[in-house]
């Protein structure tokens, strides 16, 4: 009768650090982290056209997206772009945020009397190559000037206060 009781007590030593492991390695996915708390100023704004897979314009626009630079940045135009920004966190002023405008060719930065005006708290997680949304904004690309999008990070602002 024992002999059962070891065989299971044998099969449970065996699979418990299996287990372990498998378990404990979803725990280091850091997919999901955001920063630390940072502090830095809405920039500019812009609206694009989303892309299909083959680059070509969808017919559909993008969220507002919009500029963010970091309080600290060594960078003078921008460091992020974020089409999550809660639209509500401020009242910008007539004007300073842009209608669409299909010959822009990229985002419309604010004046610089407003670059620091918009002063936010925020974390931010960088979005992953194939969760970014795919756009293009203005007709720069045909003739061979855009916006270096390819230079900024698309970024999920989580937790974004005014300061």
């Amino acid at each position: 009768m024992k002999l059962p009781k070891v065989k299971f007590i044998a099969v449970y030593l065996l699979l418990l650090p299996l287990c372990i492991i498998l378990f404990g390695a979803g725990c280091d996915d850091d997919k999901d982290e955001y920063s630390n708390i940072v502090e830095g100023y809405v920039v500019g704004s812009f609206v694009g056209d989303e892309v299909n897979a083959e680059g070509e314009a969808a017919g559909n626009k993008t969220p507002r997206g919009y500029c963010i630079l970091l309080e600290e940045s060594k960078n003078k135009t921008m460091d992020f772009y974020s089409f999550n920004f809660p639209d509500t966190l401020f009242s910008f002023p007539d004007g300073v945020i842009s209608s669409y405008n299909t010959y822009s060719c990229g985002p419309a930065f604010f004046p610089d009397s407003l670059k620091c005006a918009y002063k936010i708290k925020f974390k931010y997680q960088i979005v992953d190559e194939p969760d970014k949304v795919q756009f293009i904004t203005g007709a720069c690309l045909a003739i061979g000037i855009p916006f270096p999008w390819e230079n900024y990070d698309q970024v999920i602002v989580n937790g974004t206060t005014k300061d």
